[in-house]
């Protein structure tokens, strides 16, 4: 330890060991020392010791204990609601939305016929147009007769003036046309859905040229549907005609200017004979023939004899009573 002071001490004065040298700069002090350093560094390693150098990493210390957990604070609370400010100026009036209102009414209407209009003329107290409601076709407007053997007929085809020309195509006779209060015809497909449960009945009115009433009535009547090309359902002849000319064209297709379903192999019996009808080859009678026209092109009832030409024809349907 004696001699580790003095070399410690002189390394840290002059940052380097003691060297020994005899020259004419060393003193005497100067040399005991280094003497003496050079005796303890044969045993200590004295530039390690007072090197500057960094020496190795010692071992990794132990992790330290948490420090203490924060605590979370309360959310802040909502306060009371304002008062309500003050009502702003009125604004400036708007536009009514027309067709909003007028859906609205018309959807109104169509509600109020849904619940209380009649299916069929069968309730009909006053004769003429009546509104109906006609399973899977909607509200239609039809003819009612009140008054003609018992009333509740509904009339679907009427020509008494010739104002509506009824040599027509296939869509046209389908969905129906022309006047209710004049000459029309109320469409095939209605036909159909009111005829199509049974149980119906069908009375034929004519006047000839001539002035002769005619009337032919049948027991049993239904139209088919659509696909099958609205078939004639129809048998059970009475009335004062001389001759059942429908009897020709009985379980009959119907037939157009541009829709041939008839019995005719050559030809097309509704763009021969100007109408659209339930025709064969072709006909014995023609009532959506055409209303001026004279010969066979022409409203045409045969009696049997002689194929007479009609100046006013109505068909129309009811249930049996």
């Amino acid at each position: 330890m004696d001699i580790m002071i003095p070399c410690l001490l002189f390394l840290f004065a002059f940052n380097t060991p003691p060297t020994c040298a005899t020259n004419a700069e060393s003193s005497p002090v100067k040399e005991t020392i280094c003497n003496l350093c050079q005796q303890w560094d044969e045993n200590t390693d004295l530039v390690s010791v007072g090197s500057i150098r960094e020496g190795e990493a010692g071992p990794k210390g132990n992790t330290g204990y948490p420090g203490p957990q924060i605590t979370i604070g309360r959310p802040c609370e909502i306060g009371p609601p304002g008062k309500v400010g003050p009502v702003g100026p009125r604004g400036p009036k708007g536009v009514a939305n027309m067709t909003l209102i007028e859906q609205r009414v018309d959807r109104k209407i169509e509600e109020a016929i849904q619940k209380f209009a009649p299916r069929s003329c069968d309730s009909a107290k006053i004769g003429g147009v009546s509104t109906l409601i006609i399973p899977e076709v909607g509200i239609r407007n039809v003819l009612c007769d009140v008054t003609d053997d018992g009333g509740k007929w509904t009339i679907f085809q009427r020509r008494m003036n010739g104002d509506v020309d009824f040599y027509r195509g296939w869509d046209d006779y389908a969905n129906g046309f022309g006047d209710m209060q004049g000459d029309h015809w109320l469409g095939l497909e209605v036909l159909h859905h009111m005829t199509k449960g049974g149980n119906m009945e069908m009375k034929i009115k004519m006047i000839t040229k001539d002035g002769v009433y005619w009337v032919a009535k049948y027991s049993n009547f239904s139209i088919g549907p659509g696909s099958d090309f609205y078939r004639l359902h129809v048998s059970g002849f009475s009335g004062n005609a001389t001759f059942d000319a429908l009897r020709y064209q009985y379980n009959q297709q119907f037939t157009t200017n541009d829709a041939d379903h008839d019995g005719r192999s050559d030809g097309n019996c509704a763009f021969d004979y100007e109408g659209g009808f339930w025709y064969t080859d072709c006909y014995h009678t023609n009532l959506n023939g055409n209303f001026h026209k004279t010969g066979d092109k022409g409203m045409v009832w045969w009696d049997g004899r002689t194929a007479n030409l009609l100046r006013f024809s109505e068909m129309k349907f009811r249930k049996r009573l």
